[in-house]
């Protein structure tokens, strides 16, 4: 931890004195408020379910005479289908993560999920304080329409069998640094090159079981509380994201590329000898397509969720996926097809945790959405997944689920 605060004063200290030096001018201070929202509600197996989740950040910036912009954020959210204690191999990458839960009490389901500071200029971006690292930022996974109910990085899961995921964000909302060089800094080909690296001292850090706990309980899928005198600290991720225009002779509009690809690492911090953990690694790559109003693409993670004698692909995940949207650049119609699988390569032992922590799984999507009106959605989806894992872990499960979501930006 002694890295970490000396490393967190020379931040502070840099930040300050690139933006001060060498004039103090600065515009008024200009605060932009942004949010989005989305209520979905349905039927699991003939089980009526609903779940909200919500999202404000409120920035306030100024821009000193010298070009530098210093600003800072505060996010706060509302997510009913959140847990306190995050878990397993698939949506949060890896056991004990803080993930996106944040500050508040235990039994609430409002908490603040971010709170950092920029500075940004002619040498990039720098990030301090609670946000999500560059891998997520940089993420590029199968296409959606819908805000909440996806196959892959969904805030809302009402058959709770989901276990895709190949956002690289074992991070989660820890305090951090990162750095961003400016956008097209390479010119030419690799004009559309962006890069960035984050750093996180410590992946639990909230205290009283707020993040991730600092007693080191986790629940797994299946409801089994496992103790474990560990934890994971240092945590390096560095992304990269790449987008191309491709004209395709004298058509309007050309075949548009991205991909996106990261590694994530971090050392277990281990206060006894443990034969469950060891150190993290994960690796996501992205890509998608897109040509006027049709988008195609996946990606897939591989990571051996800070699990001892467990290789790299311990957890395998991908997702592919279609849209189709129509009228004007915003789209007026949607309709998706999304297809997700994550496999667990694992068996116990070596491990003995694996079987609690990890789930085969396959997820179907179709749906369609209509665009109201700018930054409002409705939609509905159909979505059926298959669960496998051992019978002392709850054996194989399914679920058919009919749902609607509306939602909102602002």
């Amino acid at each position: 931890m002694a890295k970490g605060f000396k490393a967190w004063a020379m931040i502070a200290g840099g930040m300050t004195a690139m933006a001060m030096a060498p004039a103090f001018a600065a515009d008024p201070v200009k605060v932009d408020v942004s949010g989005k929202a989305s209520v979905a509600a349905g039927l699991v197996d003939g089980d009526a379910k609903a779940d909200v989740d919500a999202e404000i950040a409120i920035r306030g910036s100024t821009v000193f005479a010298n070009g530098m912009e210093l600003g800072a954020v505060v996010e706060g959210r509302f997510d009913k289908n959140q847990p306190n204690q995050l878990y397993g191999a698939g949506r949060y990458s890896g056991p004990l993560i803080g993930g996106p839960r944040g500050i508040a009490p235990l039994t609430s389901d409002a908490y603040l999920q971010g709170a950092y500071g920029y500075l940004r200029g002619p040498f990039g971006q720098l990030i301090a304080g609670r946000d999500h690292g560059v891998a997520r930022t940089f993420a590029v996974t199968a296409p959606t329409i819908f805000e909440s109910v996806n196959v892959n990085d969904w805030r809302t899961d009402l058959s709770g069998l989901n276990d895709v995921h190949t956002v690289n964000d074992f991070s989660g909302y820890s305090t951090k640094f990162s750095y961003l060089p400016p956008a097209n800094f390479l010119g030419g080909v690799l004009g559309g090159l962006q890069l960035g690296v984050s750093y996180s001292p410590v992946a639990a850090h909230c205290g009283e079981d707020l993040c991730a706990p600092e007693d080191r309980l986790f629940i797994t899928p299946a409801g089994a509380l496992l103790t474990e005198t560990s934890r994971w600290e240092d945590v390096v991720e560095a992304a990269a994201y790449y987008q191309k225009e491709v004209k395709l002779g004298g058509a309007r509009g050309g075949l548009l590329f991205g991909v996106g690809a990261s590694y994530v690492t971090a050392n277990e911090d281990t206060r006894v000898l443990s034969p469950v953990f060891d150190d993290y690694r994960a690796y996501s790559l992205g890509l998608n397509l897109g040509y006027r109003g049709l988008t195609v693409g996946g990606s897939v993670k591989t990571t051996n969720s800070g699990l001892a004698e467990v290789d790299d692909e311990g957890y395998l995940a991908f997702d592919a996926g279609i849209t189709f949207k129509t009228g004007d650049e915003k789209g007026d119609w949607g309709v998706m097809l999304g297809y997700g699988q994550a496999e667990a390569n694992v068996a116990a032992p070596p491990n003995p945790a694996a079987p609690l922590i990890f789930r085969d799984t396959r997820t179907t999507q179709a749906g369609v959405t209509y665009f109201v009106t700018r930054g409002i959605t409705v939609g509905a989806a159909a979505q059926y997944v298959e669960s496998e894992k051992p019978a002392t872990a709850g054996g194989p499960e399914e679920a058919a689920t009919v749902v609607i979501e509306s939602s909102i930006k602002f």
